[in-house]
């Protein structure tokens, strides 16, 4: 697919990434990893020698007479370690100095991929200049990420033959130490006039130092660098961490304040000042919390011997924005990994084909060819030993893509250990990776959640305070507020603090019987592509996080990820482990993914299929007038994707599975933001999403967005009053709440009716109301959702439903909400509402109370005869009885599925209307325009045939009907009717449905039921 740059779509979409530094400082976590001399491996006169100045009184050592690694640590296995860490490794080495000035070099050191052939830290020599005399130092080689393979690792410590000048090497230690940021806490700056530290409920350690503006520009704060802790060979980013304060949330605008970097011992700028403004892209957004700001743009060299200082200064806009606060200053180097780019990979590296269960039992490998040439790829054990052949003797260039399932030549699973991918061409082996066949976890099946209608909003929880008082109280005032709008679930992003963080906001949120949709520090755990390689740390990880919270009474559901925006099978399988996973250390609470536009949601809940559908279909596009719905956001990527066929497409996910019983949420846009195309709606245009959602078959309901944060406008203003938008909400869920049994009851079909009025006023995209037609499959009744398109007037709409389309005949008509009746009128063809009142924008369900008198004869699936490949007896969640016949499209079909009727059944010379209960299923949903932009399909040619057919006389009591595909809703059952007749009571007569010969456009063709109705 050819893929169109959406960075400007998606600024929305990277808020839980641009304030990552409010919560994941990232100074050093962790103890040292030690490797002892017990733990090395010595070569020619390399040993172990008693030393009472080694910390444990013993090390390795080796004469300097040659160049040889005669001191190494050999090491494969690193899951002790951080998945995803980067690691800094030193050698605690001393040397004996012959001479009192010795010359030339101590000793050399690196790290050497074995399995590879290369280094993954270079080679370094350490002049004797910078060595003591039999004194043990600390020297580091570089940093490395341990986890990101299992190949054989060799750490190692060589000689330089330079034993004249130092005679003997001595190695005591090998440590693996946690790398870490520089740190300058507001406790460490320099404060000068008016600027004082000062309680900051929201900063990470509860303090911060505020900089009040003005005239004068000084240089009121002053975080000064610690240049021991910096090194030569490295290069710096610094990122600070500040609070903005504005005088009018909505309109402050200017000058926000200044920062330098400045070198006193040069008296020169690394950062010269700059002044950051509404208009600077680091501060044109608006939060709350505190967020990172980096205040260079390449990366700097800074010298250790220095004084440096990152300075803040005030600007003379204080009318605008009074004072910022900074909490810390944080000095990462710009490379924390010094791991080379190898040319083949393995991912997963850690694999268990033994269950079978489809978490990491196979392996993908990838490797790169310069020019095409002829490649064998085979995978042998420890000994060298032949296991299995991927490829041999093929012509490849390029990037190759292979995969390994665990299994040998022979088909069979191999045993637990390490195996390697060797790539070999006529000259010799190329690449070699190590892929590691484990013993798999043993996962629980979820248990699947009770049927629930959701009523929520989507909560920051990066404002959430830090200090325990002022956490309760703001817990306490936010769910009040959402009690008070009828919500009784809350999904929390950046849900991130100390552990009494969590306690407390479930604590809350049971309180006001409000349910938690969250997951903790979702960032860190699941932003980590190194988890997907190993399923069982993996699991550790996920299993810190939530054992702690799992029982709480207040917990909903776990939220692993919000809006996945790739197309990447990697990364859609560690979302899919990760909910696995989930659901397997807690079975009672189900984890969600929130997904976002259409292909990436098709994509990844293809991959994960959680057990509810939650997506985020925005309709209210900017420079589209009021009502008009026609756009998915205001951005030429999405041109094809209208809003209404994009929430049938969302619906049609959760069916292309018949057994799928998952629900279909939507977070429904209360909100605006320009950048991404979205305009604010207006209350009324609030109520007309959500009824369209209701009637295009979602669920649950979740408004966007419970703060006013960013530039979003939500239900609380800056202040925390409640706004209008509170209002419109609260308005809605109190009907929702009323509405519940019905909207969970209602399963949606097929549409059966039409409107006339209620058009948008504001422009031709929608020139009637909508309406949408669905079922209770448990009494028959069937509903209409209907949706006035003018969200600025009173409409009166007129509302036709087809007989033949609804299969049934009615006694009356009520309004769901008011259990009001709704007078109608029957005609041969249709029953008519006529002018039935709307507010602007507002929805109705109206319920269709079948005909319970009327003498129907019913032929379920099981009663139909197959042939052809058809099957029946088929479960499928959406069908009348739990069960459908199916037949697959194949290139020649027939009269695939039959009813061959009981007579008996059927009252001789009465007259009936025979239908039948059909769907299809596309062959495609959704596919790429010329452009690369993608448009949801819409089938040609036709689908299926359909009649009756008397094998007596061998005619026809009326002729062969044909359905066009594209008259077929994609995976909504359709009543057809067939035709009405007096049945023969002597005659073998049969119906029949005969699948047309276009799998191109026709997957498959499902039937529910054939059925008799008596005149």
């Amino acid at each position: 697919m050819k893929q169109i740059k959406k960075s400007t779509l998606f600024l929305m979409f990277l808020l839980a990434a641009s304030i990552f530094w409010i919560f994941e400082k990232t100074t050093a976590s962790g103890a040292d990893f030690v490797i002892d001399e017990n733990q090395f491996t010595y070569y020619n006169d390399g040993l172990t020698v008693t030393d009472t100045t080694a910390r444990n009184g013993f090390a390795g050592k080796m004469i300097n007479t040659s160049n040889n690694w005669n001191i190494s640590h050999i090491r494969m296995d690193f899951s002790e370690l951080e998945p995803g860490k980067s690691y800094d490794v030193f050698f605690r080495v001393k040397v004996n100095h012959v001479s009192a000035n010795p010359a030339g070099d101590a000793f050399s050191f690196g790290v050497w991929d074995n399995t590879y052939g290369d280094f993954i830290i270079p080679q370094k020599s350490v002049p004797l200049s910078q060595t003591q005399d039999m004194v043990w130092k600390e020297y580091r080689a570089g940093t490395f990420v341990p986890n990101l393979s299992v190949n054989q690792l060799v750490f190692f410590v060589a000689g330089t033959n330079n034993a004249s000048q130092a005679s003997e090497i001595y190695v005591d230690e090998i440590i693996l130490r946690p790398h870490g940021s520089i740190v300058i806490e507001d406790s460490s700056f320099i404060l000068h006039n008016t600027s004082v530290l000062t309680a900051s409920a929201l900063a990470s350690d509860n303090s911060a130092a505020v900089l009040y503006n003005g005239a004068g520009g000084n240089w009121n704060i002053q975080a000064p660098i610690d240049g021991s802790k910096l090194r030569n060979d490295e290069t710096y980013d610094i990122t600070a961490i500040v609070q903005i304060d504005r005088t009018d949330w909505h309109s402050s605008t200017g000058d926000i304040f200044g920062v330098v970097l400045y070198d006193s011992t040069t008296a020169t700028y690394l950062v010269p000042p700059k002044v950051y403004s509404t208009a600077s892209l680091e501060t044109q957004d608006k939060f709350k919390f505190y967020y990172g700001i980096k205040i260079n743009a390449a990366p700097l060299a800074l010298d250790p011997t220095h004084i440096y200082h990152v300075s803040f200064y005030q600007v003379n806009n204080a009318s605008q924005f009074p004072s910022i606060k900074v909490d810390l200053i944080s000095i990462n180097e710009s490379q924390i990994n010094d791991n080379p780019d190898q040319l083949i990979k393995a991912k997963p590296y850690k694999i268990s084909p033994g269950n079978q269960d489809d978490l990491n039992d196979s392996a993908g490998i990838t490797y790169t060819l310069s020019a095409p040439q002829n490649i064998s790829a085979k995978i042998v054990d420890s000994s060298g030993s032949l296991v299995k052949t991927l490829v041999s003797g093929a012509n490849q260039s390029g990037t190759v893509k292979l995969s390994w399932n665990g299994r040998n030549n022979a088909n069979a699973i191999v045993p637990n250990g390490m195996y390697t991918v060797v790539v070999s061409n006529a000259s010799g082996e190329l690449y070699k990776k190590n892929i590691q066949v484990i013993t798999g976890l043993s996962l629980n099946a979820p248990n699947a959640p009770e049927p629930f209608v959701a009523r929520g909003t989507w909560f920051e929880g990066g404002e959430i305070p830090y200090p325990s008082s002022a956490r309760i109280s703001y817990l306490n005032n936010s769910f009040q507020d959402l009690k008070d709008a009828n919500m009784n679930v809350v999904s929390i992003a950046n849900w991130n603090g100390p552990a009494a963080l969590y306690t407390d906001t479930l604590d809350r949120a049971a309180a006001y019987d409000i349910k938690v949709m969250a997951f903790p520090m979702a960032y860190s755990t699941l932003y980590n592509p190194t988890l997907a390689n190993d399923e069982v740390a993996l699991y550790n990880e996920i299993n810190n996080r939530i054992s702690p919270i799992k029982n709480h009474s207040a917990l909903y559901a776990y939220v692993l990820k919000d809006e996945p925006m790739d197309l990447d099978m990697d990364h859609a399988n560690l979302l899919k482990n990760a909910k696995r996973i989930t659901e397997s250390i807690d079975p009672n609470h189900q984890a969600l993914i929130d997904y976002v536009a259409p292909e990436y949601t098709e994509f990844h809940y293809g991959v994960q299929q959680t057990q509810t559908l939650l997506t985020d279909p925005y309709g209210a596009a900017l420079g589209y007038p009021v009502g008009d719905f026609t756009h998915y956001m205001n951005h030429p990527y999405y041109s094809n994707i209208d809003y209404k066929p994009y929430l049938d497409f969302l619906h049609m996910l959760t069916k292309k599975d018949i057994q799928n019983r998952a629900p279909w949420w939507t977070v429904i846009q209360n909100f605006g933001h320009e950048p991404t195309g979205l305009r604010d709606p207006i209350a009324a245009e609030t109520r007309a999403m959500t009824y369209l959602n209701i009637g295009h078959g979602s669920k649950g309901f979740l408004y966007f967005i419970y703060q006013t944060e960013s530039l979003w406008e939500g239900m609380v203003d800056e202040h925390y009053n409640r706004g209008p938008k509170f209002t419109t909400v609260q308005t809605l869920f109190d009907e929702i709440k009323t509405l519940e049994p019905t909207i969970l009851s209602m399963t949606k079909i097929a549409n059966a009716a039409t409107t006339i009025g209620g058009g948008n006023t504001t422009s031709s995209a929608h020139p009637n109301a909508d309406v949408t037609t669905h079922e209770n499959l448990a009494t028959g009744d069937k509903y209409l959702v209907v949706v006035n398109h003018d969200c600025l007037n009173i409409a009166n709409v007129t509302i036709k439903i087809d007989r033949a389309k609804l299969g049934m005949n009615i006694t009356e008509i009520r309004d769901s909400l008011t259990n009001a009746v709704i007078p109608f009128t029957t005609y041969p063809d249709r029953y008519e509402i006529s002018s039935l009142p709307f507010a602007a924008g507002d929805g109705k369900i109206l319920k269709l109370k079948k005909d319970t008198t009327q003498t129907v004869y019913v032929g379920q699936d099981i009663d139909l005869s197959m042939f052809g490949g058809a099957a029946k007896n088929n479960i499928d969640v959406s069908a009348s009885d739990g069960k459908t016949a199916v037949k697959v499209v194949g290139a020649s079909n027939g009269w695939d599925m039959q009813w061959f009727w009981n007579k008996n059944q059927l009252v001789p010379g009465a007259t009936y209307d025979l239908y039948a209960v059909v769907k299809i299923k596309y062959a495609d949903d959704l596919n790429y325009d010329a452009n690369g932009k993608p448009q949801f399909v819409s089938p040609s040619g036709n689908a299926f045939s359909y009649g009756v057919y008397d094998a007596t006389t061998t005619s026809y009591p009326f002729g062969t009907q044909t359905m066009p595909a594209a008259a077929m809703e994609n995976m909504l059952w359709h009543t057809i009717k067939i035709g009405s007749f007096v049945p023969s009571q002597t005659n073998n007569q049969y119906a029949y449905i005969w699948p047309a010969d276009n799998s191109s456009n026709v997957y498959a063709v499902y039937v529910d039921k054939l059925y008799f109705v008596k005149q």
